[in-house]
């Protein structure tokens, strides 16, 4: 059984500090926030781990709130359900390409611990532009493009701390691969 060393309390100590100073950071952003948008997103994945399993399967549902704090740079957090961890937790910032309504983002995953990098693709339905069978479908409805369930297609690559002393904190995992659908609300 190992012991708790003094390189795991400094890591404790620092990751402490990382987060009191990220919560007041992201306190005074959120006052200065321009536009916001909530969504539903669910993810499917694979994890790469150093235990007797190699590669193992995982799935999430997550609740979101994206923070833009200018036109084009966000704000992103991320909490909900998953397997095999139960819970899950990202923070992080990015940019948006307003012409394309591409995303790139980074952070921290809280739990389990892993630093990602996102790619985010609008989907196609929510573009200003809707074919005219769409238009006349909506019509019939009374409705028109603005009541179409709008969201994006995500692609995040992520690094765990496997084979490390702090394994236990990116539940075994070294590396992090997801596809994912976000569905925003008006």
């Amino acid at each position: 059984m190992k012991t708790f060393s003094f390189l795991n309390f400094r890591f404790f100590v620092g990751m402490r500090i990382f987060f009191i100073y990220s919560g007041c950071l992201l306190m005074v952003t959120y006052s200065v926030a321009q536009n916001n948008n909530t969504y539903l997103e669910t993810n499917v994945g694979l994890s790469y781990t150093d235990d007797m399993i190699d590669i193992c399967p995982g799935v999430s549902v997550l609740y979101g709130h994206q923070k833009f704090v200018s036109e084009t740079r966000f704000w992103d957090f991320q909490y909900g359900l998953a397997a095999p961890t139960i819970v899950t937790m990202k923070i992080g910032g990015g940019l948006k390409n307003i012409n394309s309504g591409r995303s790139i983002s980074g952070g921290l995953r809280i739990w389990p611990s892993h630093l990602y990098v996102q790619f985010g693709f609008p989907n196609k339905r929510c573009s200003n532009e809707v074919s005219k069978k769409m238009k006349k479908r909506l019509e019939r409805r009374g409705s028109d493009r603005t009541h179409l369930l709008c969201g994006e297609w995500n692609m995040s690559l992520e690094a765990g701390l496997g084979k490390t002393d702090l394994w236990p904190l990116s539940f075994h995992s070294i590396a992090i691969v997801t596809f994912s659908h976000r569905w925003y609300f008006e």
